[in-house]
């Protein structure tokens, strides 16, 4: 007969109690998964997770967010260890390095299981550099390693993977995520997801077909900054603004902040790898925000230029006015003042010699506006009255360690809640409580809104906006 050592001991109660509080919690509907190991035990979804489990959840509809994101989970996330996600990531350029790369390995619920990089031994040098070095100071030996690969094929072989962040460049998405979709797996694509709408649009359609979620890394949504401007929307009286939103305008002077644009030709600028010029890689965020806080931009009318930049073909002006349109397929938008029939003005000066660099979203009300950075997860809110004066100031927000963290773990979480539903109707024959998802999580739908604004303000440079463009196009904007 085997000895009980003197150790496992309360490990054992602790097991007992956890049985006795799932029976006692069973009525509730929702289930509660619990991980005990000999440093700690505790539930594995944090408070905002059991806040979305516990409080009465709106369903979620089949309008609302993308189609295949709410898909269920393919059959290895239910055969795995439920209480994590395993990612992969393809592509480690500068946007991994810190703004996103490490959330996946820091985030609750999650491992960063293998990376993939096509430059020989450059992903193993990440993986143990980056990944190795960091969950090797956690003292639970058992923590899965993180493994590098050199090609895609060999990457998504990768043993019970759950799901894949493609962060390469844009141009190399659409072939990237077929693949994904191939192997069974969940994705998270980085902004701007295609080329234009309609790569947009292809990526999205692969997933539903297949079943499978879709995320799109607009992060800005998931921002407390962004959170801020939400709650001072709010639609109870004490918005700032009053009771709508009567105009929304944007403007940028200078490259607001893009990366890696040093070289001959930075491949920001290159419509084959980028789609267009910095309004792909910039303008996207603030055009998605705008749809996140207000609603839909339509009744589009655009303008591109190249005024000040002869070394590039790309445009380096863009200008668009809209309106913003009705939102009811998206429940939350009713918690916040009314913005439908709002004027939009947007402009992006990339190149501008004259002016000094600026960066400035406003919204207005018949009360007041708010006033802030559009560039800018941290910096200060501030609230003006109809006459211009400053009645209050929000001062900095944290300046989040990495900029994508929030929305990764919203993502995260939101795939351990598919398969703890995919369980629960397996254990239930198909009865399943809806559950809340936060609403600022990114699908398809609103990445491909994003995208034909922008196509809208950029088809007469280019001459169409179609799949292939940049193959025809002969870089003569009109």
């Amino acid at each position: 007969m085997t000895q009980l050592r003197f150790w496992n001991l309360p490990s054992i109660f602790l097991c007992v109690l956890v049985v006795t509080f799932q029976l006692l919690t069973s009525v509730h509907s929702f289930p509660v998964v619990f991980s005990l190991s000999r440093r700690n035990w505790f539930l594995k979804y944090p408070p905002i997770a059991i806040f979305t489990m516990t409080t009465t959840a709106q369903p979620t509809s089949a309008s609302e967010g993308s189609t295949s994101a709410r898909a269920s989970l393919p059959s290895q996330l239910t055969e795995a260890d439920d209480s994590n996600i395993r990612w992969g990531i393809v592509g480690l350029g500068d946007v991994v390095q810190k703004k996103s790369g490490p959330a996946f390995f820091k985030n609750q619920n999650s491992r960063l299981v293998a990376v993939m990089r096509r430059t020989p031994g450059k992903a193993q040098e990440y993986a143990e550099k980056k990944v190795n070095s960091y969950i090797g100071k956690d003292d639970d030996k058992n923590i899965e390693r993180c493994v590098g690969y050199d090609n895609l094929a060999d990457f998504l072989k990768h043993p019970n993977m759950d799901a894949v962040y493609v962060s390469t460049r844009p141009g190399s998405h659409l072939e990237i995520c077929k693949q994904v979709a191939a192997a069974g797996l969940a994705c998270y694509v980085e902004k701007p997801v295609g080329r234009c709408a309609a790569e947009t649009q292809a990526i999205a359609d692969i997933f539903e077909k297949a079943e499978l979620p879709l995320y799109t890394a607009y992060i800005s949504r998931a921002y407390e900054r962004t959170q801020a401007v939400k709650r001072l929307l709010a639609a109870d009286g004490s918005s700032p603004l009053g009771d709508r939103v009567t105009k929304v305008s944007y403007k940028l002077v200078g490259t607001g902040g893009a990366r890696d644009m040093d070289g001959e030709l930075p491949w920001r600028l290159d419509p084959e790898q980028s789609g267009g010029g910095l309004i792909m890689d910039v303008g996207c965020h603030v055009l998605d925000r705008i749809d996140y806080l207000c609603g839909p931009l339509v009744d589009i009318k655009g303008e591109a230029q190249n005024k000040n930049s002869p070394n590039q073909k790309v445009e380096d002006y863009v200008h668009l006015t809209a309106s913003i349109g009705e939102t009811k397929e998206r429940p939350s938008m009713q918690q916040s003042i009314k913005a439908v029939g709002a004027k939009v003005e947007c402009t992006w000066d990339f190149a501008s010699p004259d002016q000094e660099p600026s960066d400035q979203l406003v919204l207005e009300g018949p009360s007041g506006s708010l006033r802030m950075i559009g560039m800018s997860p941290n910096a200060p809110i501030e609230v003006y009255d109809t006459d211009g004066n400053l009645q209050r100031r929000i001062p900095e927000f944290a300046m989040p360690e990495h900029t994508a963290q929030a929305l990764i773990q919203a993502v995260t979480l939101d795939l351990v809640q598919l398969r703890q539903v995919q369980q629960t109707k397996e254990q239930t024959g198909g009865k399943v409580d809806a559950y809340e998802k936060p609403d600022f999580l990114s699908f398809g739908d609103n990445a491909i809104r994003a995208q034909k604004v922008i196509d809208t303000a950029l088809e007469s440079y280019y001459s169409g906006r179609e799949i292939g463009y940049w193959s025809r196009w002969n870089g003569e904007g009109k």
